[in-house]
């Protein structure tokens, strides 16, 4: 599902942050308990490599874990893992068409924060979507327009 490759950008389509996947994970699991967990699959794999850290962040997260196993505190720093997304195009036209049908369900809910992440979260996947297909070989990409 996911892959390291040696360098990555956390602003490519297929690059998702650890909160962008929670979050899809969460809008997906009432209604496709299938999807939430494809999602959930990914979260539970190991996270592309870091960029490379600076000598300052080293010392700081060397006195972290020192303070954390002094007075037991957890200073994980798992929300600024990204996942490498290689799901099949109709896995992503699924996730898109769930985040759809939530969208809308939700559309007339107080919760406006909920809606914009849930938009955003929308666009991210387009995205993907898009550089999937941009990437098919042109005979695939005449079959799949119609």
């Amino acid at each position: 599902m996911t892959q390291a490759p040696s360098s990555y950008g956390t602003r490519d389509p297929n690059v998702f942050s650890r909160g962008s996947l929670k979050f899809t994970y969460e809008l997906l699991r009432e209604n496709d308990a299938e999807l939430a967990l494809i999602i959930d699959d990914i979260l539970q794999s190991d996270p592309l490599p870091r960029a490379e850290e600076s000598q300052d962040t080293k010392s700081r997260d060397t006195e972290a874990q020192n303070t954390e196993a002094r007075d037991g505190t957890d200073t994980d720093d798992s929300a600024s893992d990204h996942f490498k997304i290689t799901l099949d195009p109709m896995q992503i036209h699924a996730i898109l068409e769930a985040l759809f049908r939530h969208d809308e369900q939700y559309q007339d809910t107080q919760n406006i924060c909920q809606e914009i992440m849930g938009q955003a979260l929308i666009e991210d996947w387009m995205k993907l979507a898009y550089q999937m297909l941009a990437e098919q070989p042109k005979e695939q990409q005449s079959s799949t327009v119609h």
